[in-house]
Order: structure tokens, then C-alpha cells, then sequence
């Protein structure tokens, strides 16, 4: 390599002889001294110059480190590098215009300089395929295709018409200049290049030999996404990428809270089961997308690596944090029964069971936590609810509401006349029993707001004593209080799943 100093390339398509019967200056409809080359009004539009001149004002400060003052630089033209599958499943939508890159022609070699996500300045990866290494140069359904001797197959997308009328033309010129030498002096291409002094340096390195220059490394880039949301990615040199990563990765995690807050205690495997596999998955879109970003012979410091290395292990610490304390959370936030009504006093005429077997009904019913009798013959029977950390006693009248009137039930009342101290709602239906006759179901709703549970109060008697089971279930509410958490003894054979630890 022999830097090329002050010398200026210009752009010479016809160097190595007329591209048309005539030569291309005489072929523009019109053109001047703004011209990219004498002659590019024929295939390029003055936005499209204009565009192109200033692509190649960017990446000339690269392509001169390769340059050699007797080289001549035949054409520039902006393309898309056509990413391998797994780049694109990444990337999506954005794979070509992370893969921008400006095509320098000259008479010895094809120099690809990568270009920014908006294609308007250089980015770090310069590489480069010798004519005596390529076996075969063509353009196809709108794409240039280059085949070398030794190394994989290149695709380049060139989106603008005339850019690929014109390569059509030049890669006529270029054809006998492939492979010269002959196979066995082939190199296996691309070759990449040290944008710092621009000598040769193995695909995807860690350091330049010639001007001990080091670059991000692929593994910290691993490092730093498994660590921390978006680390990666800020690592690679992608501030808005890492943002929208780290806003991704806390969208997911907030989803995965609130199934696990939700979650009845048989379905917490199950969630924790769809947890595992969006965090695996999302990590590893992110150290798959920050290795393919970071993997561009950008340079860096020391210093930056270290700051970097530090930052991974905060991240880490965080994450752990975060990750580990989402079980602990969800224990705490987790609806369990806390208080149990108990009714007693000097005048009190009830007597309450705490063993559901027995209980002439609601026996089997995992909500249900006590049963009282009146001497009268009226049984009453409470459950308690607890109410999940996103839910609030309104909806949870609005959801029993809903429910009655779907089952085409009449109410008689539908207030909040619940006796002091307790707050909370009613609800007296007509419905009937298995015999046809009308009955009123009569239901009282305690509303626990220090512990956020609902405690459900019911009795059901025959229409006609319906006034008089509404004023014993009203007695027994003024001589209930709260204790604690008292759950029913329960056969072995039915399941509590509503526990009160």
C-alpha cells in the first residue's frame, strides 16, 4: 500500500477506453462544470450529483488510504450491501439502510466504503476486492454481483437507474481485468482495512497491527446486551437503537409483572415459563443485532473500553436486581385473604361453622370461609375475594352487576345501604328456585379497603320471607367484626385455592 498523499482522483469513466460509440460528454443532454464527470448528465439527474458528490466527499478521506497515486478511480456509485439471512431476520426493515455503502471502481479493484444509517457521511468499515481475485462481475434484476475466486458471493443493491445503466456499461471495460494472475494467486476477498492508516487487517479485528489501533469489541458488545437493555447497542455506536431497545426490553418486563401478579398459584409455572423464553429471545436479538452493528472496525480507546467494562457490571448488578426482585414482588402483591369476619356478642343469636364439610351447600366452593345459622332456620354463608393489585372494588361491582343482569336477574335494591362500620355495596335479586318458585337472593359486599379484599355476605330464602331474611342478614352485620385471616377446614378432597398464609 502506498498512501496517496495530496493526490486528487478524479472520476474517469472512460479511462480504460470509450464506454458507447461515443464518448459520454458528448452524449449528456446537457452539463457543466458541476458535473461529477463529463458527461454524467446522461445517467444522473443534478440531485442525484449532488447527492453522490457529497457521498464521495465523505468517503474520500478512506478510500485514499487505499488509493494509489497511478490508481484511477473509474466510478462511485451508492449501493446496499445485501446482508446474509440472519442480519436481515434482525435488522427487518431496517437491514438495507444499515448496509448502505459508496462502490469506488478503479482500475485495479472495487473499494467498499460503508456509509451512516442515512447514507450522507463515511461510517469505520473499509474493505476492498482486487480485480485479480474476482472471477466474475455482473449486474442482475438490479443488483451487482460479484463472484470471487476465494470467499463467498457478493450482492450489492444499486437503487438508482442510471448508477446501474452506466455499471452495465463500465463492467465491460473491467471484465478483462478479473482474475489476471490466475486462480492460485487469488485472495480470499473481501479484505478489510484499518480505516485508521489503512493497512490489511483480518475480518472483524480486534486491533491493527500497523498502528496498534483497537476496535469495539464484538465480545463486550455480548457482554453489555445480556447485562443491561440497550447496552449493547449504545456500545456499538446506535443511541436511538439502544433507546428503543431499552424501552422494548422494560415493555416486556412490565408485561411479565403483571402476568405474574395475576396469575392464579397453578399458572405462576406457566408465566414464569413465557418469561424465560421472551427474555432469552430478546437477549438474544440484542447481542445478535449489537455484534452485527459493532462489527465494523470502529475504532475506540482504552479509556471508552474500560468505562464500558465498568458499565457492564452495573448493568449486570441491575438487571439481577431487577429480575430477582420480580419474585419477591409478586409474593407480596400477590391476593391472599388477610381478615376473616367473625359475628358474636352478648345478643347475638348466630352460630357460625368453619369446616366446610359441614356446610349444607357451597361445600366445594374454594372462596367460601364461613357459614352462620339463625335460629329462625336462615343460613348465611361468606366468602371473601381477593382483589388483585390492578383491580378496585368498582370494577369488581361493575364485573357482579354485569354478571346478574347477563343471567336477566330483577333487582329489588341496588345501593350501598351496608350497615356501620362497614363500607361497601348490595345487591337483593328475584330469582327462582328448582321448583319455580320466586326466591330473593340477597347479597351484601364488604368492602376490606386496608387490605384490598371483598367479602361477600348471601343468603337466599323464599320471596315471601324476603323482608325478614333481609333484616337478620342486616343483625348479623352489625354484631360481625374483623379477625384475622381464619381460613375453613377443608376435606382433602377439595382443593382450597385461595389460601390466606
Amino acid at each position: 500500500m502506498v498512501p496517496s498523499g495530496t493526490h486528487e482522483h478524479r472520476i474517469e469513466p472512460e479511462y480504460l477506453g470509450p464506454l458507447a460509440d461515443r464518448p459520454l460528454s458528448e452524449t449528456a443532454r446537457s452539463g457543466g462544470p458541476a458535473d461529477l464527470f463529463p458527461g454524467a448528465s446522461a445517467f444522473l439527474s443534478a440531485r442525484h450529483q449532488r447527492r453522490r458528490r457529497a457521498q464521495w466527499d465523505a468517503a474520500r478521506s478512506l478510500a485514499d488510504k487505499l488509493l494509489r497515486p497511478d490508481e484511477h478511480v473509474l466510478y462511485v456509485a451508492h449501493a446496499m450491501e445485501m446482508p446474509p439471512v440472519l442480519h436481515l431476520m434482525a435488522l427487518g426493515a431496517m437491514a438495507l439502510p444499515y448496509h448502505q455503502t459508496l462502490l469506488v471502481f478503479t482500475d485495479a479493484r472495487l473499494i467498499e466504503v460503508l456509509l451512516g444509517v442515512r447514507g450522507k457521511t463515511a461510517g469505520t468499515r473499509l474493505r476492498s476486492y482486487p480485480w485479480a481475485s474476482v472471477r466474475d462481475l455482473k449486474m442482475r434484476f438490479g443488483k451487482l454481483v460479484l463472484k470471487p475466486a476465494r470467499g463467498r458471493k457478493q450482492d450489492w443493491k444499486v437503487p438508482v437507474r442510471g448508477d446501474r445503466k452506466l455499471l452495465d456499461l463500465l463492467l465491460r471495460r473491467l471484465k478483462p481485468r478479473l482474475l489476471q494472475e490466475g486462480e492460485a494467486r487469488a485472495q480470499t476477498v473481501p479484505l478489510w482495512h484499518c480505516p485508521q492508516c489503512g493497512a490489511q487487517v483480518p475480518a472483524h479485528p480486534r486491533s491493527c497491527d500497523a498502528c496498534r489501533t483497537p476496535f469495539r469489541s464484538s465480545r463486550l458488545a455480548a457482554m453489555l446486551s445480556l447485562a443491561f437493555p440497550g447496552a449493547g447497542l449504545l456500545y456499538a455506536g446506535h443511541p436511538f437503537l439502544a433507546a428503543g431497545d431499552f424501552l422494548g426490553e422494560v415493555f416486556l418486563y412490565a408485561i411479565f409483572l403483571v402476568m405474574l401478579l395475576q396469575a392464579d398459584p397453578g399458572g405462576v409455572g406457566v408465566v414464569l415459563g413465557v418469561g424465560a423464553v421472551l427474555f432469552v429471545l430478546t437477549k438474544l436479538e440484542s447481542m445478535h443485532l449489537s455484534q452485527i452493528l459493532v462489527a465494523r472496525s470502529k475504532p475506540e480507546t482504552e479509556g471508552r473500553r474500560s468505562g464500558y467494562r465498568r458499565l457492564a457490571l452495573v448493568g449486570a448488578l441491575a438487571s439481577v436486581v431487577l429480575i430477582g426482585g420480580a419474585f419477591p414482588l409478586a409474593g407480596s402483591a400477590r391476593p391472599v385473604v388477610d381478615r376473616d369476619l367473625e359475628v358474636g356478642g352478648q345478643d347475638s343469636a348466630w352460630q357460625g361453622s368453619r369446616k366446610a364439610g359441614e356446610w349444607e351447600v357451597f361445600a366445594n366452593d374454594a372462596n367460601g370461609r364461613s357459614q352462620w345459622r339463625h335460629p329462625s332456620g336462615l343460613r348465611v354463608t361468606m366468602f371473601a375475594y381477593p382483589l388483585g393489585a390492578l383491580h378496585d372494588a368498582a370494577e369488581f361491582r361493575g364485573d357482579v352487576r354485569e354478571t346478574l343482569v347477563r343471567q336477566g336477574t330483577r333487582f329489588v335494591k341496588d345501593d350501598e345501604d351496608v350497615p356501620s362500620p362497614f363500607h361497601g355495596f348490595r345487591f337483593i335479586e328475584v330469582g327462582k328456585n328448582k321448583e319455580g318458585a320466586p326466591v330473593w337472593v340477597i347479597h351484601y359486599f364488604l368492602v376490606d379497603e386496608e387490605n384490598h379484599d371483598i367479602h361477600h355476605v348471601v343468603a337466599a330464602v323464599l320471596e315471601e320471607n324476603g323482608a325478614l331474611a333481609e333484616s337478620l342478614v342486616r343483625d348479623l352485620l352489625t354484631h360481625a367484626h374483623w379477625i384475622g385471616a381464619t381460613p375453613p377446614e377443608r376435606p382433602a378432597s377439595i382443593p382450597a385455592t385461595l389460601k390466606s398464609d
